[in-house]
This record gives C-alpha cells, sequence and structure tokens, in this order.
C-alpha cells in the first residue's frame, strides 16, 4: 500500500515579505490564488514541500493538479505553463525521498541534531569547496564541532557581468552533512550528483546515500532540505 501524504506536515509557501505555514494544503493553494501568485509559484509549491510530494507520488501529476484546480480556478494560470509541469514530471519522476522548503530562520533537525537556522549551519561547517573554473577545498577558519555529525559546504560564486559584480560577494550554497570528517574525495562524490539552475544539489536525481543536502540560493529568506524519506 502506498504511503498516504503526511498532512500533519506544514506546507511552506515562499514569500519575500512574510512566512506562511499551512497545514491544510488546500489553504495554501487559495493563498497564492489571493496573492495572484499562483502561476509562478506552482512549480515550487509541488517539489518543495512534503505534503504535495507525497500527492504526487500517490496519485500521478495530473491527478495532483485537477485537485489543485478543484480549489481554486484556472484563470491566473498559464495553459502553457500547466501543460508544462505535466511533462516535466512525466518525464522525470518524483524522487522516493523528501524535500522540503524552510525560511532560513527556522529550526531544522539533520542527523539526530537541531540548527538553529541556516545559521546555525554556518557555524559547524568545517570545510569549503567553491567551484570556479576549478573545484578548490580549503578548512574553514573557525566552526564549532559537533559529536557525530560533520557539515561542509560546496559554493559558487554568484555571475560577474561587469566590474560593478565584482563587488557582489553572494555565493550559491550546498551543504552537506556526515558522520565522518568532511574531505576532499568526500566533497567530490557530490560533486558528480550534478546541478540545476543556481547551482542547486537539491534535486530529483541525488544519490540516496549522500543525503542529506541543504540549499541556499544566497540571497532572500528561504532555503530547501533533501532528506531520506521515512
Amino acid at each position: 500500500m502506498k504511503p498516504q501524504p503526511n498532512s500533519m506536515h506544514p506546507v511552506c509557501i515562499s514569500n519575500y515579505f512574510q512566512t506562511h505555514y499551512l497545514y491544510i494544503w488546500q489553504d495554501a493553494v487559495k493563498v497564492l490564488y489571493q496573492s495572484n501568485r499562483i502561476g509562478c509559484e506552482l512549480d515550487r509549491l509541488i517539489q518543495y514541500n512534503i505534503v504535495l510530494r507525497d500527492m504526487l507520488r500517490q496519485k500521478g501529476i495530473e491527478a495532483l493538479l485537477d485537485d489543485i484546480f478543484s480549489v481554486v480556478p484556472k484563470d491566473k494560470v498559464d495553459e502553457r505553463m500547466i501543460q508544462r509541469i505535466i511533462r516535466y514530471w512525466t518525464e522525470n519522476p518524483i524522487a522516493d525521498y523528501d524535500i522540503q522548503m524552510y525560511h532560513i530562520d527556522d529550526d531544522i533537525t539533520i542527523m539526530g541534531h537541531t540548527f538553529h537556522g541556516l545559521k546555525g549551519v554556518r557555524q559547524h561547517c568545517e570545510m569549503i569547496a567553491s567551484r570556479g573554473s576549478q573545484l578548490y577545498c580549503f578548512p574553514t577558519k573557525k566552526h564549532i564541532p559537533l559529536e557525530n555529525i560533520h557539515v561542509g559546504i560546496i559554493e559558487k560564486d554568484y555571475p560577474k557581468f561587469d566590474s560593478y559584480d565584482y563587488s557582489d560577494t553572494r555565493c550559491y550554497e550546498n551543504y552537506i552533512f556526515a558522520p565522518e570528517p568532511i574531505t576532499e574525495p568526500l566533497i567530490q562524490k557530490y560533486t558528480k550528483i550534478g546541478v540545476e539552475s543556481n547551482y542547486c544539489m537539491v534535486h530529483e536525481k541525488i544519490s540516496v546515500e549522500l543525503l542529506p543536502i541543504l540549499y541556499y540560493v544566497g540571497d532572500g529568506p528561504y532555503m530547501v532540505l533533501a532528506t531520506k524519506n521515512i
């Protein structure tokens, strides 16, 4: 029997002005519709929330969209976008692990340890791997060690197009977690899983043994965490 969707896991809606966590997915859909963001956020709503991912596994993409558009009308969503979403999830089956969006100040529990937001993850980071034309690995100058869990980051600078961009210090950030110290050979394993846009390693083609992975785009208040489906 397929697992039932976990209706008790909150649905997170990305919003640069206010955090929305709703325990009923229908309410999340209504909020996006009422704020005229259902079209641009539909992809992320499905991929980055455990509840909707569980429903996608159970029902398939067309039945899931039917459920969504039984709650709100389609008038604010381009039909071409709907067809693109159907085509994508038909050709790229959803992975059998969880991906959940969080606010960067949220507590997140990884490998039995609770990190107090993205800042809490960063302070335990022991190794940095910076991707340029090559991959450069070096230990952090200072970090707070943890027992039985080690944290590293694989990062890449934002693109530089002109002299103004060289003052931009933002990076795309992928955090990795392991029970053993983070080493360059271990990091090399992660670089083989591939990336999506904005150097994101959280996607549907991660080797399960490399989970968990936490991604932050380098700007804004949201991060996404991929973990094993328990």
